[in-house]
């Protein structure tokens, strides 16, 4: 039996309902707060961070370092994390809020999120995954300058069926990408199949 840790506050509180429902017949959920200060709960064999609004919340989770470097810890290990847009701007390295200030995130991807130059990115979006298709939307403000070359080819598609330039991006086990992906009747696992 799985233990899955979920981050759910105010800064993380965008999951699917069929998501959690999802991971809770894979096993045992336990959730923590980034936000409250909480550390990344022991013994864990995925962590799911999923979308919210780390940028209105920046400077409190600035302060958690203790999680921070578990997340790094846990992804240098090998451990396996999925992160859904606010959930991959936590695990960059900083984020840059309107006013210019930067605040240092987890330092588990190579990425710097900035709020500078907001412009809505929207739509639902598709890809498919060892011949099983996933669907789920993109939306926010925020962008990103990703480091290196750990990001897979856009895979992903619009309504229309065009290609579109969202990434998604693979750092070891490290799945994260902007758009919200229901896999509510799908495996989670196959992200780790590409």
């Amino acid at each position: 039996m799985q233990r899955i840790a979920v981050a759910r506050d105010r800064a993380f509180n965008f999951a699917y309902r069929e998501n959690l429902d999802r991971l809770a017949q894979m096993g045992e959920v336990v959730y923590f707060s980034p936000l409250a200060g909480d550390e990344l709960p022991k013994d864990v064999d995925l962590v799911y961070l999923p979308g919210g609004y780390p940028e209105l919340f920046a400077p409190e989770l600035a302060l958690n370092r203790m999680l921070a470097s578990q997340l790094v810890q846990y992804a240098e290990s090998g451990g396996r994390i999925f992160a859904e847009c606010g959930g991959m701007m936590y695990l960059g390295k900083s984020l840059t809020d309107q006013e210019g200030r930067v605040w240092p995130m987890a330092g588990v991807l190579p990425i710097e999120c900035t709020m500078q130059g907001a412009r809505l990115h929207l739509g639902y979006r598709r890809m498919t995954i060892g011949g099983t298709e996933f669907r789920g939307h993109e939306f926010h403000y925020s962008k990103i300058d990703a480091k290196g070359s750990f990001c897979f080819a856009s895979l992903q598609f619009d309504a229309r069926g065009e290609k579109v330039d969202t990434e998604l991006y693979r750092y070891k086990n490290v799945i994260a990408g902007y758009t919200h992906w229901y896999w509510g009747e799908s495996d989670i696992n196959a992200f780790w199949e590409l």
